[in-house]
C-alpha cells in the first residue's frame, strides 16, 4: 500500500514539475506527455527508487526497475494532469455561476 501511495505522490510531483515548465512557455499536449515520462524517469533515476523492489520483483538488471517505475510515474502524472484540469474547470464554472447569480440578486441600499 505504501508503494502505491509513494508512486501516486511522485506522479503528482512529476505533474507539477511539468506544470512549472509549462508555465514558463507554451507546451503542446503531446510534448507535455513526453515531459511527464521524462520527469518520472528522472525522479526515479535520481532517487534510485523502484516500486518493483517493494513488491520483491526482480529484473535482469537493477536499472530496469527504476526506468519501469519512472514510466509508471510518468503515466500517473498524465492522469494527475487530467484530474487537475477537470477539477480546475469545474471550479471555474462554479465560481463563474456563483458570481453571475450574485450579480442578479438586488442589493439593499
Amino acid at each position: 500500500m505504501y508503494v502505491f501511495a509513494t508512486v501516486a505522490l511522485l506522479g503528482l510531483a512529476a505533474a507539477k514539475l511539468v506544470d512549472l515548465v509549462r508555465g514558463s512557455r507554451e507546451v503542446p499536449r503531446t510534448f507535455r506527455l513526453l515531459l511527464a515520462f521524462l520527469a518520472g524517469v528522472g525522479i526515479t533515476w535520481i532517487t534510485d527508487y523502484s516500486m518493483f523492489a517493494g513488491w520483491d520483483v526482480d529484473f535482469r538488471a537493477l536499472w530496469m526497475g527504476s526506468v519501469a517505475t519512472g514510466l509508471v510515474i510518468g503515466g500517473i502524472a498524465s492522469v494527475w494532469h487530467e484530474v487537475l484540469d477537470v477539477l480546475s474547470s469545474y471550479a471555474r464554472r462554479v465560481h463563474d455561476q456563483a458570481t453571475e447569480i450574485e450579480r442578479r440578486i438586488p442589493r439593499a441600499a
